[in-house]
């Protein structure tokens, strides 16, 4: 496996992991059409990644313009 050699591309690798797990989570949600527990599940896995995809975005932010 390739080493990342900074912050920089590293959050940015993130970034796209977060985003097609998104994308994937969308289908899923697609493909249980309402039932209650999966659709829990789903919608919980859902609101963990937007928020882990915001923070990254936070720390992008920081690596760009430190204090």
């Amino acid at each position: 496996m390739e080493e990342t050699k900074n912050l920089k591309e590293l959050t940015s690798k993130i970034s796209n992991n977060l985003l097609e797990t998104i994308s994937i989570l969308d289908i899923l949600e697609e493909i249980i059409d309402g039932e209650r527990k999966e659709g829990f599940l789903v919608s919980s896995m859902q609101m963990r990644i937007h928020n882990a995809f915001n923070d990254i975005e936070e720390c992008r932010k920081l690596i760009a313009n430190p204090d």
